[in-house]
């Protein structure tokens, strides 16, 4: 489908801020981004941006099944989150639906082609549809250009779509947000229980894929380290519902509290927002943390040509290896550790 409607893109790029689009003060607006949870949670300054820039709009964001369960995090700022469920039946009313509604602007969020988004845009029927520029940016009426994707935080070259709205990405703040309310917090603090210790280390074990889980004799030997060298921290860990065996396997194996599994993303982040300091692959609790500004040592694989996906103006450690997660040594991560809790923390 992509290669039988390319065209090249004839559209307005926009390289600085101006207000291209000219919508009125209550415009319908849609956004679609259709892939996983931590792509949303670093679409959210873009989001606050624009609901700042029209408060009387209609601002709707498309995402897929996949990334759904992170409509808490938007829902400050917008109208309506969209499903697409990923089949024939549900594509077909969401496209009819997609077109009554009659959006002034169609923003997609994604910074390479994608099949679904672009058919999305066509289908809208919107005057104007907005993207960063890529191979396939032909349906666009407005671009933006793509800052380099080896050096720059994917939060940053996101921002660049507000360029055509008139809105300087350069004096957003675009630091990350995930509202929590104070029944989630109490609900977090009663599953945790009362604190035995200063401050909570909290040690994530899962990543969206089987090939970042780091190893249980990592995991087991990175906690008895802070137990022996920063007795100061009570451990916790926490993981997927999939991977509850092995979150109390590891905790079991340690002396550690096992967190049991959380029915949803807004519990597990108001888990995440009691923690003190973290340690987790990369997943989309690295950005999760990243709204409440949590220390963290996270864990990754590069990807050549793409800078890694860092928590965003939070202070961290990041501890790579290019064989990836699981040959990380030991000792690499318990030194990230030790040195974040000297800067955070001090020595006890």
């Amino acid at each position: 489908m992509l290669a039988a409607g390319h065209r090249p893109f004839a559209g307005r790029l926009a390289r600085h801020p101006e207000d291209l689009l000219h919508l009125s003060t209550a415009p319908r607006i849609l956004l679609i981004r259709l892939e996983r949870i931590g792509d949303v949670l670093i679409s959210v300054p873009v989001l606050r941006a624009l609901r700042a820039r029209y408060p009387l709009g209609q601002i709707d964001l498309l995402v897929s099944r996949t990334n759904y369960a992170v409509h808490d995090a938007v829902a400050p700022f917008v109208t309506q989150v969209l499903c697409y469920q990923k089949n024939v039946r549900s594509a077909l009313g969401l496209l009819r639906s997609i077109r009554r509604a009659r959006y002034d602007v169609v923003v997609d969020l994604v910074d390479h082609p994608s099949a679904n988004a672009q058919l999305v845009i066509r289908w809208s029927r919107a005057r104007a549809a907005v993207g960063l520029l890529h191979p396939r940016s032909g349906l666009y009426t407005h671009a933006v250009p793509v800052l380099d994707r080896e050096t720059v935080h994917p939060v940053e070259r996101l921002a660049q779509l507000l360029l055509p709205f008139g809105v300087d990405p350069a004096a957003e703040p675009l630091d990350l947000a995930y509202p929590l309310s104070q029944a989630d917090i109490a609900r977090a603090r009663e599953t945790l229980g009362p604190r035995t210790r200063p401050l909570r280390l909290g040690v994530n074990l899962s990543g969206r894929l089987v090939e970042r889980y780091w190893g249980r004799a990592n995991y087991v030997g990175v906690i008895r380290h802070v137990m022996t060298a920063a007795p100061r921290f009570a451990i916790s860990v926490c993981g997927a519902p999939r991977d509850q065996s092995e979150v109390l396997a590891v905790a079991q194996e340690t002396g550690a509290q096992a967190v049991p599994p959380r029915p949803s993303l807004q519990e597990f982040a108001a888990i995440l927002h009691e923690f003190d300091l973290l340690l987790t692959p990369d997943t989309a609790a690295v950005h999760l943390a990243a709204a409440f500004k949590l220390p963290m040592v996270a864990l990754y694989q590069p990807e050549p040509g793409l800078a890694l996906w860092l928590p965003y103006k939070s202070p961290h450690r990041a501890v790579v290896d290019p064989a990836g997660i699981p040959a990380i040594p030991l000792g690499r991560v318990s030194a990230a550790l030790d040195d974040l809790i000297r800067e955070r923390f001090g020595v006890s």
